[in-house]
């Protein structure tokens, strides 16, 4: 018999952190905002910073020192030790179905998860620093055991119905061989999109860094308000029955809509149980119905490959220059992702398919609501809009995808957003239509390229050899971040485009093969 692998981490502890506050015999209960609601069903929002040594003190990143650090900065955000959870469904007193919220301040808080564990591997037997894993434009990351290196652990809300004592952040540090050492995340998407993800590790940075040198801890002002969102919807979100004028501006919106409640025939068995109804639902008045998934265009089972696509910032301008055309003005990013969108296309052989493929965006809501929400502004407002053309449009020139991607986006105003927030306030349950979707003719593109990935300083000497934004391996999830840190006399936080970008895609094995094979991907490399 073949001897087993050993595990590439060993787990050494696993505790609950608290902050270090008074308790009050009564804990706070704080619903959640309209669109936190929406993201109760998505996957986790995970990433992972992987250091290598500290050059000076080996100590700085010790478990001891992070621990100490992470408790201090918690005290500024004591929600997230809470408990994470569904209101109770009452429609007789207006409490509507699969709202959720966060119940903190009690003695009998979960917590935060804390796991510490090691790997017997040096890091860089793993994950090549950036500069290797650039060259050449492409690093196979199928090679790198992202999901190998994190313990299995049990997140608030990933089961409809189970969240009672279960954390809603979980933090894992994994000591290396070599020194190195990995700061992982997996939070319940409710809880925090990648801003608050983002907007919590530099706090934390910051007030370890403090520590270590031994220095007041800075002021940290993150804003747990959820309600400031739900004062950006338009009319009466509390009224009976919906705004008809208002619904109609929603139901305009450039966005896909598939009804999980309508989606169980050719459901793959594993999210089988999503399309039922709820129970205390049944025999109700559900409202609106909407499209079924189709699933027959998502193989869920079919092999995937993650590969990172690295381009220059002249190779980004030139993308730019060619998606750009008379009278149409459209972004980088909007160049960028028609780039990769047309390639895709291409690969998945509907280059002259005269049906609709969808781009699924990503967009944040804080600046784009009346009033605008603070940069600081703890939750998920997160809105998901599709761009849509067909396969033979997309692949004809540039320039029309990038400007299709430009107009939906543009469509999502502050007006169009209230709206929105009007409609999903009115849903029988705001996670039963699935606004995104995955396989042949769907993509979803999250982008972090102005978050600063590789500006988080833990005071370890050197930026972080690998940013890990931990996806899921599904057909279709692309991703968009810095390449690395910057390069030196450049600062942090710059244009994104002065420097080198990374595209991360997940992909159906095979047509991921037929895309790093295209010629057309390099096209730009040399001025061409």
């Amino acid at each position: 018999m073949a001897s087993q692998e050993p595990p590439l981490v060993e787990l050494l502890s696993r505790s609950r952190l608290q902050p270090v506050q008074v308790k009050n015999s009564v804990p706070t209960v704080v619903p959640l905002s309209i669109l936190d609601n929406t993201v109760a069903r998505f996957a986790l929002t995970s990433a992972a910073w992987y250091y290598d040594k500290p050059s000076q003190c080996p100590d700085t990143l010790s478990p001891d020192a992070l621990s100490r650090s992470l408790q201090t900065t918690l005290n500024s955000y004591p929600q997230w030790a809470g408990q994470l959870g569904w209101l109770p469904y009452n429609p007789s007193s207006g409490q509507r179905h699969g709202r959720v919220s966060i119940s903190y301040g009690s003695p009998n808080d979960p917590g935060i998860e804390l796991i510490v564990a090691r790997s017997s591997q040096p890091l860089a037997s793993l994950l090549p620093d950036s500069t290797d894993r650039a060259e050449g434009g492409v690093w196979n990351a199928d090679n790198f055991p992202s999901a190998g290196l994190l313990v299995p652990t049990d997140i608030a809300l990933l089961s409809p119905t189970d969240h009672s004592g279960l954390v809603s952040v979980s933090v894992q540090l994994t000591n290396f061989a070599c020194g190195a050492i990995s700061i992982a995340f997996r939070i319940a998407h409710p809880v925090a999109d990648a801003t608050t993800l983002f907007q919590f590790v530099k706090d934390w940075a910051a007030v370890h860094r403090a520590q270590i040198q031994n220095l007041p801890s800075p002021r940290l002002t993150p804003v747990f308000n959820p309600s400031l969102l739900d004062k950006a919807a338009s009319g009466d979100i509390n009224s009976p029955s919906p705004d008809p004028e208002i619904l109609r501006i929603s139901r305009s919106l450039p966005m896909v809509k598939y009804d999980w409640w309508s989606s169980a025939s050719g459901c793959p068995a594993p999210m089988l149980p999503g399309t039922a109804v709820p129970p205390e639902l049944q025999g109700t008045d559900l409202g609106e119905r909407a499209d079924p998934m189709p699933w027959a265009e998502w193989d869920v089972f079919a092999p995937v490959s993650h590969h990172l696509v690295y381009f220059s910032p002249s190779e980004v301008q030139r993308i730019w220059e060619a998606a750009s055309a008379p009278g149409v003005r459209v972004s980088r990013l909007d160049a960028l992702l028609a780039f990769i969108w047309r390639l895709v296309v291409r690969a998945r052989d509907l280059a002259d398919d005269p049906d609709p493929v969808h781009m699924i965006v990503t967009i944040g809501a804080r600046s784009r609501v009346i009033p605008p929400l603070p940069d600081t502004f703890l939750g998920s407002p997160i809105v998901l809009a599709r761009v849509s053309l067909s396969g033979a449009q997309i692949s004809s020139t540039p320039s029309a995808a990038a400007a299709a991607i430009r107009a939906s986006v543009a469509q999502l105003t502050p007006e169009a957003i209230g709206a929105f927030l009007h409609d999903v306030a009115h849903q029988v349950n705001p996670q039963r239509f699935w606004r995104a979707f995955l396989g042949a003719r769907h993509s979803i593109v999250t982008s972090w390229q102005s978050l600063d990935a590789y500006g988080v300083d833990f005071g370890a000497g050197r930026p972080p050899r690998y940013v890990d934004a931990v996806m899921p391996s599904a057909d279709g999830c692309f991703h968009v971040m810095e390449a690395g840190p910057p390069a030196a006399g450049r600062r942090n936080g710059g244009r994104w485009y002065d420097e080198p970008v990374c595209l991360s895609l997940h992909l159906r094995a095979d047509v991921m093969a037929r895309l790093l094979q295209d010629p057309e991907l390099r096209k730009h490399r040399d001025g061409s």
